[in-house]
């Protein structure tokens, strides 16, 4: 069964994270409180490096020992004690296991005078427990670190199992809930976690877990370390096992390819059993650039996860039927205030799953004028009467053109003023999009609390429409959910935008027309054509600084990087989608400030946008700078707290978790934000203009910084 469904009769979700929580429990349960897991964590965990220790020959091979209990952590995609053996014979050195006697006996069943006690395993068990919550934490983003423990403590510290019930709970399904052991998302949480536990060689754990081997490989593993042989490995095992697992993690082959003047030179450089070997260049083509890339060429096969975790769909099924026949335990309701995790838990991914969606709409529209993407952050909120992403694009077009046009004189102003530098501006459209979404869903479902009618939300990826129909349409005819929703978000013009959708939504053939040109867009590849349906001296400063970083000047990223990837698209930058500023140093005299960037570029203006990340620095010593573009859509990590919240797109890499959530979350959406200011029109927003006469000046907003 997969890990989005459900046993027949369960009437809920997110039971681990709330039933050992004090703030959503009865009183009088019967459970492990969240201050008793970690302590029984520990001994589960102590427990599987006793069976490692029984099942390794340590005896014969005595450098096991030491490697067991300093890098044998259970962290990875296979049950713990598997991974254990796996990662402690990942780090023993390549001719280690040939001085092994291969006609070494089984160990005697009697306990041996040198057999270390269970005091021995404590450092690596902890470190292993902390590793554990690690990668969940950040493979996730969306977790608390109590939350992680209760998920590894109902998985049995199995980390597969706890990602697939967090995956169950946050409505992760189809490929999306897949744990990919080579994709970047997953090898930065193994690196990240194995890195801020102690780990000695973060990099074999992460590249052993993404190891794939041949057939027999593989059926040597299923046979060594499946449920049905968890007999002792002799010295000859760990010698196959060994040798196995060091030719697959190593490279096949790598290819260099040199662009030269005389055409395009391929060298291979093959790997056979520790020697290489050159293959004769050849030429392809002529070219007059002079450039050179390599890439490298690895074992085709079969995940090594793959070996023994055939039953984990069955065992998540058991975890949850557990979880069900204790939901008496949980008070009513629950979920429904700020100390329920789960609930916290479901508002960040549904602000990762909006944000998303954003991006989604930037790369389907034209580039957008200054007056456009000023309707797309007060206005271009993604309720309404179509999915949410046609939702964005219509309510900011209409927002621009109808429901509250710029002055001719504001409409010149803002004409280049396309690029977001503030990443907060964008996160107010994504919290106020939740809450009219939430309005919808709690109307469709008039009985449901907050936390089931989020639960709704994620069920549905963010669409109502479907809400709507089967369950409120007399209820709509006489009460406009639209406007409700528009209240709730704090929609400028809530009123005209609940008629509008109001309108569509009784007439689904005309939504189904005006939507035909947005449908295009998607399925051909093109941009939505849009006719047919103040901080200023700053913010310019800044904007022309980070423009000629990316695509001006010596010294430019995108250019940098079309100029390596020559055999793909000539990328020219768009619009800027987000800017997080951080500074490096002791001193304000001494200390560097780095650029995280997102940014959309094309090259050509009638194709889709592609998502870009890029680094940059203001420095004066030399920084590397650069640019790729990311993985769309993205389903990666998320954090949205009132606080802090990551909100711009990073690359999976271990490097950005500790950087990627910043200051000015959810909370401060309503405060004044940088492109209120630079979008500022005396006509229109008078509320604003009035705010700004309140300020005291001591607020830091200098009438002469925004001339």
């Amino acid at each position: 069964m997969a890990s989005g469904s459900t046993c027949s009769g369960r009437s809920r979700r997110g039971l681990i994270s709330c039933l050992h929580s004090l703030n959503c429990r009865a009183e009088d349960a019967h459970l492990v409180a969240d201050q008793e897991l970690r302590q029984a964590m520990y001994r589960l965990i102590v427990g599987f490096y006793e069976e490692a220790f029984n099942r390794l020959p340590c005896e014969t091979m005595p450098d096991l020992l030491g490697l067991l209990s300093t890098g044998g952590f259970c962290l990875g995609l296979l049950d713990p004690v598997s991974n254990i053996i796996l990662n402690t014979l990942a780090l023993l050195p390549q001719d280690a296991s040939v001085a092994a006697s291969s006609t070494s006996p089984p160990r005697p069943s009697t306990k041996s005078s040198s057999r270390p006690g269970i005091a021995a395993w404590h450092e690596v068990a902890n470190r292993s427990y902390h590793s554990l919550l690690g990668f969940l934490m950040a493979y996730f983003g969306c977790l608390t670190k109590v939350q992680a423990v209760r998920y590894l403590y109902r998985a049995d510290a199995n980390l597969p199992l706890a990602v697939s019930l967090v995956q169950h709970d946050l409505y992760v399904e189809g490929e999306e809930a897949v744990l990919d052991p080579e994709s970047d998302r997953t090898q930065a949480a193994l690196k990240w976690a194995a890195t801020t536990t102690g780990h000695p060689s973060p990099s074999i754990l992460a590249q052993l877990m993404a190891v794939r081997l041949k057939p027999g490989d593989l059926d040597l593993v299923e046979k060594k370390f499946s449920a049905d042989g968890r007999n002792p490995l002799t010295a000859e095992d760990v010698r196959a096992i060994h040798r196995t697992l060091h030719l697959m993690m190593a490279p096949m082959c790598v290819a260099n390819i040199s662009h030269t003047k005389n055409g395009l030179v391929v060298h291979v450089y093959q790997n056979l059993k520790a020697s290489w070997s050159e293959t004769p260049p050849s030429v392809v083509f002529s070219t007059t650039d002079a450039r050179i890339t390599s890439t490298a060429f690895c074992w085709d096969g079969n995940p090594i996860s793959s070996a023994v975790q055939l039953g984990l769909p069955d065992k998540l099924q058991d975890c949850l039927r557990i979880a069900d026949d204790q939901k008496h335990a949980l008070k009513t309701p629950c979920g429904d205030g700020d100390g329920c995790d789960y609930l916290r838990s479901l508002k960040m991914y549904l602000h990762g799953m909006i944000h998303n969606l954003y991006l989604q709409a930037l790369k389907l529209l034209p580039t957008p004028s200054g007056s456009l993407m000023r309707s797309i952050l007060k206005a271009g909120h993604c309720y309404g009467s179509c999915d949410p992403l046609p939702n964005i694009i219509l309510n900011s077009i209409w927002y621009d053109t109808c429901g509250s046009p710029l002055p001719v004189s504001d409409h010149s102003k803002f004409a280049q003023y396309n690029d977001v530098l503030d990443p907060r501006s964008m996160l107010r459209p994504v919290v106020r999009s939740l809450q009219g979404l939430a309005k919808l869903a709690l109307f469709a479902y008039p009985q449901s609390s907050t936390a089931r009618a989020m639960e709704k939300l994620c069920s549905a990826k963010c669409n109502t429409v479907h809400m709507l129909l089967s369950s409120a349409r007399e209820r709509s005819e006489k009460t406009n959910p639209f406007h409700e929703a528009a209240m709730a978000a704090g929609h400028p013009l809530p009123l005209e935008l609940g008629e509008l959708h109001q309108l569509l939504f009784l007439m689904p053939d005309e939504r189904s027309a005006m939507l035909a040109c947005i449908t295009e867009a998607q399925t051909t590849g093109g941009v939505v054509p849009v006719d047919e349906i103040s901080k200023r001296s700053e913010y310019e400063l800044q904007r022309t600084w980070l423009r000629s970083k990316i695509e001006q000047g010596d010294l430019l990223v995108l250019k940098d990087y079309t100029d390596r990837h020559f055999w793909g698209s000539n990328y020219k930058l768009d619009i800027i989608f987000g800017v997080e500023e951080s500074n490096q140093g002791c001193t304000p005299v001494d200390y560097d400030t780095h650029y995280h960037v997102n940014f959309m570029a094309t090259s050509d203006p009638k194709l889709q946008r592609t998502l870009f990340f890029a680094e940059l620095w203001c420095s004066t010593n030399p920084m590397p700078e650069f640019c790729f573009p990311l993985p769309y859509p993205y389903a990666g990590r998320c954090y949205y707290d009132a606080l802090t919240a990551r909100k711009i797109v990073y690359p999976d890499g271990a490097k950005y978790i500790p950087h990627d959530i910043t200051h000015g979350g959810t909370g401060s959406v309503d405060d004044m934000l940088e492109m209120d200011l630079v979008y500022f029109s005396s006509e229109l927003d008078v509320e604003l203009a009035e705010n700004l006469n309140m300020l005291p000046p001591s607020s830091g907003y200098d009438s002469d910084e925004y001339e």
